[in-house]
């Protein structure tokens, strides 16, 4: 028998793909692990170079966006990973000079290969408004982020874990973190960034929900494999 639990995720699962809703399902190269391959603004999305025309057109529909803009940073596709942006700008890892040339001449906005081979996806977590870093992270790229990104930034642990970047999903409206955030944790991370902080997991569980989860203020798609409960929770911390 079918626990009304799971009846439930199929009908929101089934919803989601008949309606024209602010959130989709979406996988990459196979993948639900998209935040770790895309990157959204409210302005412009980062793509990995070979995406499928499909695929972006998908997503452009998604972000209500019209800049898509694909490459591959040293080589890879884990644009997400590897790199930050907003509205403002992009920050791209060592020896990246070349892509940040690229973003610059193609989207407008400013954009710096930073001398680190830290995961800045990783590690920094930001919206138009301001950042929140890894406390180990140097004050010379601190103070680039400020500088690109045109935001303040603070250091923070989500959960106690640097992984600032990975355990939070944070756009102008909202921050989606990870479900053991301590509340001083939360209380700052809703000063800096101006935005709520609301608490769930992505695909089925996953508490560092950078993975399944990529957003701007207008859309945003989520790994197969997020229950409809997860879905749900998304949709209302961002009101999509």
């Amino acid at each position: 028998m079918i626990s009304l639990k799971r009846k439930f995720n199929v009908l929101i699962i089934e919803y989601v793909k008949n309606n024209h809703v602010a959130l989709q399902y979406f996988q990459y190269l196979g993948s639900p692990n998209i935040g770790l391959f895309i990157i959204a603004t409210d302005e412009f999305v980062l793509v990995p170079s070979g995406m499928s025309e499909s695929k972006i057109e998908f997503l452009k529909r998604c972000f209500k966006v019209d800049n898509v803009l694909s490459l591959r940073i040293r080589g890879s596709k884990l644009l997400g990973a590897l790199s930050v942006a907003n509205s403002n700008g992009v920050l791209l890892p060592y020896g990246c000079e070349r892509e940040a040339d690229l973003i610059r001449e193609r989207l407008g906005v400013k954009a710096t290969s930073i001398e680190t081979f830290i995961s800045l996806g990783n590690r920094v977590l930001v919206n138009d408004k301001a950042a929140i870093v890894d406390p180990q992270i140097p004050e010379e790229i601190v103070s680039i982020i400020k500088e690109v990104l045109n935001v303040k930034v603070e250091r923070s642990t989500i959960a106690g874990l640097p992984y600032v970047g990975s355990s939070a999903v944070a756009s102008n409206r909202a921050i989606y973190a990870h479900p053991k955030i301590r509340p001083d944790e939360a209380s700052l991370i809703e000063n800096v960034l101006d935005a709520q902080v609301h608490t769930g997991t992505v695909m089925n569980g996953l508490p560092y929900v950078k993975l399944g989860l990529v957003v701007n203020q207008k859309g945003g798609v989520v790994g197969k494999g997020t229950s409809g409960s997860e879905l749900m929770a998304i949709s209302k911390c961002f009101s999509l």
